[in-house]
């Protein structure tokens, strides 16, 4: 872990309006939720904290051994969820999302960085990529969102409406969210019965916590993985991460990938 991942780390367990500064420099939305405006004196508080920290942890690393590879990070182990998958079967390099459709970091990841890892990865069949549901308690169309999408896919359209909601996501509400789909054509009785069936939401809580036992603990967060035994076996990146983040791991991993058993 370097220092900058320490001190996010430690200020998430500060005070509840740390909480705003470690979500923006980890560039997700954080599952805490967001906090009240900072005073003044708030402010200085936290300055003064982070010199604490700082100076307490050079004490503690002067005579340690340098950090691990940042190369190698902690390996994750979850669930082969293909309900909702582009890209080959056959693909050595699964590429799963956590994502929230209310969260910013999320469209910031799917307006910006996804056009290229879906062109280069997931298209020419190197990469299979999976999205899962992380809608977090803070965002109130978020679940509903996540609802709607999963019934629009029971009919064949949940790319389609994956897509509108993050187009929408400054004006999504239970009205916009209905209307996006019925205009992709979904049928209203299907869908409406979907969002009434407690296995639509049931499915999104299990993916919620799958992702809470791995260790995401904000929107987005992704796992590059293999597949090994049934098992999708990798690493954790957690947050918007420039695209060079994803496409130097995909390259490593497609490099050193084995054929999926």
């Amino acid at each position: 872990m370097t220092t900058i991942q320490l001190l996010a780390s430690i200020l998430l367990r500060l005070r509840p309006w740390a909480t705003v500064a470690a979500s923006v420099a980890l560039a997700g939305c954080s599952v805490q939720g967001p906090a009240n405006g900072l005073t003044h004196d708030q402010g200085d508080a936290i300055i003064a904290e982070l010199k604490e920290i700082h100076r307490t942890l050079l004490e503690q690393q002067r005579d340690k051994p340098a950090d691990p590879d940042p190369a190698q990070p902690a390996k994750v182990q979850l669930d082969d969820s293909a309900l909702h998958t582009l890209g080959a079967a056959s693909a050595k390099v699964i590429l799963v999302e956590f994502t929230d459709y209310q969260c910013p970091f999320c469209k910031r990841f799917h307006d910006r960085t996804w056009p290229d890892l879906k062109r280069d990865y997931v298209d020419t069949g190197k990469v299979r990529y999976v999205v899962r549901d992380m809608p977090l308690s803070f965002h109130a169309a978020a679940l509903p969102a996540a609802e709607a999408a999963r019934c629009a896919g029971e009919q064949g359209k949940f790319w389609e409406l994956h897509d509108a909601l993050f187009a929408l996501q400054e004006k999504l509400s239970a009205a916009t969210i209905r209307k996006a789909a019925l205009d992709l054509g979904v049928a209203a009785t299907l869908f409406d019965q979907c969002l009434k069936n407690p296995a639509t939401h049931q499915a999104i809580e299990a993916d919620t916590a799958e992702g809470d036992r791995i260790g995401v603990n904000g929107t987005p967060g992704f796992v590059l993985a293999e597949k090994r035994n049934g098992k999708l076996e990798g690493a954790l990146v957690l947050g918007a991460q420039p695209t060079a983040v994803f496409t130097s791991r995909l390259d490593a991993l497609l490099g050193a990938a084995t054929p999926p058993r």
